[in-house]
């Protein structure tokens, strides 16, 4: 506000200044020609800044919005909460959250992933771990590669974990089952393989 009535008292006196030289004197007269130009100046001046302040800048501002700007409105990570709790050690807010997020997501599998993560690398609990991503895998009918992730992450706590080598074989003769000719089933062979159980 005291900036607007700044430049409001500069342009009355730049203005006043510049009418009093145009209008005195006659038109022949030398000292009006001398008090016309310093005016004429300072007005020029005065009109410099003043583009150089204000309408250079929002020029420049539409020029590069649009250059620049997409126009499109950011969406917001639903899991930003989760990750800003988890990076804090807050592991039970950040497992509150993931679970939100899997609620409003069902299809996302990323949440249901996090909170395993979580229970098995940082609460140190295997069994709470293999309880979650049963709970996602049972919660609906998953896409191919989502349901082989489920089951792949299951079997391999089961056998590491767990030492259940029986529940790890089951789970990985599930999978033959129900993708077959599938790269998921093949690498279900192969770890049967390694197992000794083919």
């Amino acid at each position: 506000m005291t900036k607007w009535i700044i430049h409001s008292i500069i342009f009355i006196f730049v203005v006043s200044i510049v009418l009093s030289s145009l209008i005195g004197g006659s038109d022949g007269d030398d000292v009006k020609a001398v008090t016309q130009l310093p005016a004429l100046l300072l007005a020029g001046i005065y009109v410099g800044v003043l583009f150089v302040l204000y309408i250079l800048p929002a020029i420049t501002d539409k020029a590069t919005s649009a250059v620049l700007d997409s126009n499109e409105l950011v969406e917001t990570d639903p899991m930003h909460d989760a990750r800003a709790a988890h990076a804090r050690g807050d592991y039970d807010e950040a497992i509150a959250v993931y679970r939100e997020v899997a609620d409003t997501d069902p299809y996302n599998r990323l949440p249901w992933v996090e909170i395993a993560k979580i229970q098995h690398d940082k609460l140190e609990d295997p069994e709470a771990s293999i309880a979650t991503l049963r709970s996602a895998l049972e919660s609906h009918q998953w896409p191919v590669n989502d349901a082989a992730y489920f089951m792949g992450s299951l079997a391999t706590l089961y056998n590491e974990d767990l030492e259940d080598r029986d529940s790890c074989i089951m789970i990985l003769n599930q999978m033959i089952e129900l993708f077959p000719e599938t790269r998921h089933s093949a690498n279900a062979t192969h770890k049967l393989r390694e197992m000794g159980e083919i």
